[in-house]
């Protein structure tokens, strides 16, 4: 795959203020906050500007269960394979909700045409194809500058939209936490980790 020489966005994706977004995150942040370029890279991160200068972001889904493929069980081949518990222990299921309307880049398969990006090779389910979606996402941030992120339909689950929200442009403060869950202190959060994987074949092993 070729990158586009530029990634603007032949119109933006409105996502409405006061709709509920839902996030499966490291319970060192809050729910309406950025991860400053922590922890294991994956399709869209570590986001970094042109000087390599980190630009923080947080992935959201419009559904529980896409949000815990697109963050718990993203990567998984084969059906059946497991994920130890034990990983899942440092993981908060939030709640939130945008005071604004977000601007999107879309990512989805009629953009991606007009790039001449096949959307099945951009979304592939492996690691190899990541390193081209990080400069793909870079190419976006930068390209639209009035874009608080990127938005796609989630690789795991297709009837939820997945987002990348850029932590430079949209304000923690513009996010009202509806709700946290921690894996360690709700066994409900654990219970709903394992029942979205359930609707995938995978299996949370104790």
């Amino acid at each position: 795959m070729d990158l586009p020489a530029t990634a603007t966005a032949p119109k933006l994706h409105v996502f409405q203020a006061g709709t509920y977004l839902y996030r499966v995150h490291d319970e060192r942040f809050d729910g309406n906050s950025f991860n400053p370029c922590m922890g294991d890279a994956a399709r869209f991160t570590h986001l970094h500007d042109g000087n390599g200068d980190c630009v923080a972001t947080s992935y959201a889904a419009t559904t529980l269960d896409g949000a815990a493929f697109e963050v718990v069980f993203r990567g998984i081949q084969g059906k059946y394979q497991t994920v130890p518990r034990q990983s899942l222990d440092d993981r908060m299921i939030s709640i939130v909700r945008p005071e604004r309307s977000l601007k999107l880049v879309p990512l989805f398969t009629p953009e991606l045409k007009t790039w001449d990006l096949d959307q099945a090779e951009v979304f592939a389910p492996c690691e190899e194809v990541y390193e081209f979606c990080r400069a793909l996402a870079f190419r976006c941030w930068r390209d639209n500058p009035l874009a608080d992120g990127l938005i796609w339909s989630s690789v795991q689950d297709s009837g939820a939209q997945a987002m990348l929200l850029f932590g430079d442009r949209l304000r923690s403060a513009e996010m009202d936490v509806v709700s946290s869950r921690g894996v360690r202190t709700d066994a409900t959060a654990l219970d709903d980790l394992e029942s979205a994987g359930r609707r995938g074949g995978w299996f949370v092993s104790k």
